[in-house]
């Protein structure tokens, strides 16, 4: 008889395509979750990319003058709800996006103004601009509508142009892979003119003046003799300008002692606002090669102290002082500049090489008085005090310093015996050292500034700021 034909092993042509439907479907499912999630964190970051965009125009537009912050034209309005514009009606613009409408007057060219007159030398587009970052595009809008401030009297504050307040709109473009059309964010901020004795303050000093903040801006540029500086133009990296000299001093690197940077009133020009690639970022100190980071070694590199503590002086043991203390100086006083009791830096800085350490920056404010002796021009710097410490310097420390991208960090700093005054034909001065113990992992900290993406800055509250500034 014939043997059975034994059984074979294996799978029906059934099973395996059961089988490969099933890794079919797993796998159509993963790659779904993976898009999405890719999708998602790419939009979350183009998110993240505009509201950076709208604080920076924010930062720009506050550091005009008061006669430049108002708009060139009024913004027409659209009947799209996902335009900004669409809050535009009868030249005011809403300033809640959603639930009870807050119309608010625009302050754009040839408007009345109250009391008479209209708005002249306005210096603000409104837009929409294109920008591009990256990968990411979209229009930047502007809006500057007069508000009134309830907190003031009829009789001090009459009318109802009592401040300015500022609204930054960025709409980002709708990518080729999204099929419904973005939204906008948006961020707003006020303005006081600092020259306006109707604004209010809830704290006005004794005299009954408006306590208000002028804005000093870091710049690369040595500062001049004597007259107004002039910002110049910064084209390409270069080496350390040695800034423990005088304004008389002329600029200087190496180990010769020149010039201050200068602190002036307006804020580093943008040549291309559409365009966030335009300036460059350079570096300020190319001749010392701390790092193989070419990302980080930009603007200033300033190397630690070589020993403990805050020196606002160079001590004799520093083989290169100009590396470890930078200084920077204003133009001289016109007329008396008094110091209420606050000043706040705001700096861009980025740990050097990306690495992982904490940080200390050390901050000095000092009044510079110039006298001449034997032929020269020498300076007699007095150095302010902090009200907490007694000390002449404050101390900005995180124990992790801003890493893969450039940090804005900020310090108040209070000042002892205030208010302070800085005398006709003095300079205010601020300067900046990198504290040894707390930066153990870096030989020095880069502070980036003079650029309108990061327009690194002090702001003094003053009873007497500068007119024009």
């Amino acid at each position: 008889m014939p043997q059975p034909r034994a059984r074979q092993a294996g799978f029906t042509i059934i099973e395996v395509v059961v089988a490969v439907l099933v890794v079919v479907i797993g796998s159509l499912a993963t790659f779904g979750l993976l898009s999405a999630a890719t999708k998602n964190t790419a939009r979350a970051k183009a998110t993240q990319v505009a509201l950076d965009r709208a604080q920076q125009e924010i930062e720009r537009l506050r550091s005009l003058r008061n006669k430049e912050l108002a708009l060139t034209a009024t913004p027409p309005p659209s009947s799209d709800p996902l335009n900004p514009d669409y809050r535009v009606s009868g030249g005011s613009f809403n300033l809640n996006r959603e639930g009870t409408a807050d119309y608010a007057p625009l302050v754009a060219e040839g408007r009345e103004l109250y009391g008479g007159g209209v708005v002249e030398g306005a210096a603000v587009s409104p837009g929409p601009t294109p920008f591009t970052s990256g990968d990411v595009t979209g229009e930047v809008y502007r809006y500057i509508v007069w508000r009134n401030d309830e907190r003031c009297s009829e009789e001090k504050c009459p009318g109802t142009q009592d401040f300015k307040q500022i609204v930054v709109a960025v709409k980002l473009d709708k990518p080729a892979n999204q099929a419904a059309e973005r939204g906008y964010v948006e961020v707003q901020s006020d303005f006081i003119n600092p020259t306006d004795s109707k604004a209010t303050d809830p704290a006005p000093n004794e005299e009954g003046n408006v306590i208000t903040a002028q804005q000093f801006f870091l710049t690369d540029t040595p500062c001049a003799e004597g007259g107004t500086t002039e910002r110049q133009e910064i084209t390409e990296d270069h080496l350390l300008h040695n800034t423990l000299g005088t304004c008389a001093s002329g600029q200087h690197t190496g180990t010769e002692y020149g010039a201050p940077d200068a602190l002036l009133l307006s804020p580093p020009p943008d040549p291309a606002p559409e365009d966030s690639e335009i300036p460059l970022l350079y570096d300020y100190s190319n001749d010392y090669y701390l790092n193989t980071n070419p990302d980080t070694t930009k603007g200033v590199q300033i190397v630690r102290e070589e020993e403990t503590g805050c020196s606002y002086e160079p001590k004799e043991s520093w083989v290169h002082p100009e590396t470890q203390l930078h200084r920077w100086v204003t133009d001289p006083m016109g007329s008396e500049f008094l110091m209420t009791e606050k000043v706040t830096i705001e700096f861009y800085t980025r740990a050097l090489g990306d690495n992982e350490s904490g940080g200390a920056v050390c901050i000095y404010l000092f009044d510079r008085h110039e006298i001449e002796e034997g032929g020269e021009l020498k300076a007699e710097d007095t150095w302010l005090t902090n009200t907490s410490t007694g000390l002449r310097y404050w101390k900005f420390t995180l124990p992790s310093w801003p890493r893969l991208e450039w940090g804005k960090e900020r310090l108040t700093m209070t000042l002892s015996g205030a208010p302070i005054p800085i005398l006709a034909g003095d300079r205010l001065g601020v300067a900046l050292s990198v504290e040894l113990a707390g930066t153990p992992n870096m030989e020095a900290i880069p502070i980036m500034y003079d650029h309108p993406d990061y327009p690194t800055r002090i702001e003094v509250d003053t009873s007497t700021p500068i007119e024009g500034g």
